[in-house]
């Protein structure tokens, strides 16, 4: 049912690269995106083939958001903590984590993708509804690439609830003639919804012009250095005619002289450079706003795009805090997919279980340093030292999941009693204010 993706994407892209000539350009050979240029599916691929930022939005943080993966945890006061366990031995099974990350992939780059449930029931054919379903035996993630939607196959009913949506997708399957399927078959993701009520647009999309821009300075640096990185030879022959430095160009000697050229004069020929005193361009002044300007756009920050954490420690925590809160923002976008699918395994009984109500717990990726764990269980500790100015023991460490203290030790206020604890007719002060003002009035 799943097709090879990786040889699939490989023929349809061939025919693109292997006709590219030098030069600068935003896209593929037969798509040529310039600036602010329309952009299709072969531009996208081409920038993330080829662009190494485009590469790391799309694919890095694909990987990131199901890196650590979830659990799934009942919502309830006392949660059943085998839920979890049958859940993810059956998503193990089906390979779930490496599906849900190609659908990211896939979705992330062309702005939607579906996840292909492979039922045992008794629908006659991928293109019947799911009827008694009895087990979710497979599933296989597809970008646009690999199926369409047409137009005949969506629902043309107002007033049905999927009034627009598609009712049957078609996969065109490698070395197969194309299949429909119900879409009560399919998981649709489509995080970015913006003219289109079912199809999302790409991450690429808001920043492809600063890509490619940023691809253009590359090359510019890449030609310069080419050129001009080693300086050229500057043959000099003392009180020679022209035509004795036509005679020594003819006769060859210079010829595997290297950089690229060579200028070959007399001690009356000056070669001079203009414009700059004979220097490039420093390319940071200009590269340094398109990289921000991707970083504005895709939502990760400079530091992450560039693959370092650079700068000091907390620099650096603040920007792994603000990827991940990115992650996590992309992670609860595709919970209601990810309830789909495990909704269907209970449906089907392949987990067995009385949970009504759960939720998606994702294991996080930000690493706390020592010192900041360290900071955190001191101001816990300080407000638990608080609240036992009204709170009992035993409710204190109720909080944390602790027993009660043995025979009602724990049934006191201890704020309550350090006040008992203390005079009410004369505190230590008055007593110390009473002794000052006695030795004062003493004749001296």
């Amino acid at each position: 049912m799943s097709p090879n993706l990786v040889g699939w994407l490989k023929r349809r892209v061939a025919g693109d690269t292997s006709t590219e000539t030098v030069g600068i350009r935003g896209a593929g050979a037969s798509s040529h995106a310039d600036f602010g240029d329309p952009i299709d599916e072969q531009d996208l691929l081409f920038a993330v083939q080829r662009e190494p930022v485009a590469y790391r939005v799309v694919f890095q943080v694909a990987h990131d958001i199901f890196d650590n993966f979830f659990k799934v945890e009942e919502v309830a006061e006392k949660p059943d903590p085998n839920f979890d366990k049958q859940v993810q031995i059956v998503l193990g099974k089906l390979n779930a984590k490496s599906v849900f990350t190609q659908m990211a992939v896939f979705e992330r780059l062309l702005g939607w993708s579906i996840i292909v449930q492979g039922y045992v029931d008794h629908g006659v054919t991928l293109e019947a509804a799911v009827e008694s379903p009895q087990e979710v035996r497979d599933i296989v993630a597809y970008g646009p690439l690999q199926f369409s939607v047409q137009s005949s196959d969506e629902d043309q009913k107002e007033e049905s609830e999927r009034f627009g949506l598609p009712v049957y997708y078609t996969l065109a399957r490698t070395g197969i003639s194309q299949a429909k399927v119900h879409f009560s078959r399919v998981i649709h993701f489509a995080t970015r919804l913006l003219t289109h009520q079912y199809k999302g647009i790409s991450v690429l999309q808001p920043v492809y012009d600063d890509l490619t821009v940023l691809r253009n300075i590359r090359w510019g640096m890449g030609q310069t250095m080419f050129r001009y990185g080693s300086g050229f030879p500057d043959v000099e022959v003392q009180g020679a005619t022209k035509k004795t430095l036509d005679d020594l160009e003819e006769s060859q000697q210079f010829k595997s002289l290297q950089a690229r050229t060579y200028f070959l004069h007399s001690e009356k020929t000056k070669l001079e450079f203009k414009g700059i005193a004979g220097r490039a361009l420093d390319p940071e002044h200009y590269y340094l706003p398109i990289m921000e300007n991707i970083s504005a756009g895709s939502g990760v920050p400079l530091a992450i795009l560039r693959g370092a954490q650079a700068g000091e420690l907390t620099g650096s925590e603040v920007n792994e805090r603000e990827y991940f809160k990115l992650v996590s923002d992309a992670q609860s976008r595709y919970e209601p997919g990810i309830r789909a699918l495990v909704d269907a395994l209970i449906a089907c009984g392949q987990v067995r279980t009385n949970v009504k109500d759960y939720k998606i717990v994702w294991l996080g990726g930000f690493e706390v340093s020592e010192k900041d764990k360290a900071l955190v269980e001191l101001s816990l500790a300080q407000a638990r030292e608080k609240k036992q100015g009204w709170m009992t023991l035993d409710e204190i460490r109720g909080e944390q999941g602790l027993k009660e203290l043995p025979d009602g030790a724990g049934k006191v206020v201890l704020g309550i009693k350090r006040a008992e604890q203390q005079p009410f007719s004369q505190s230590q002060n008055e007593t110390e204010e009473k002794k000052i003002e006695e030795n004062r009035n003493k004749p001296s």
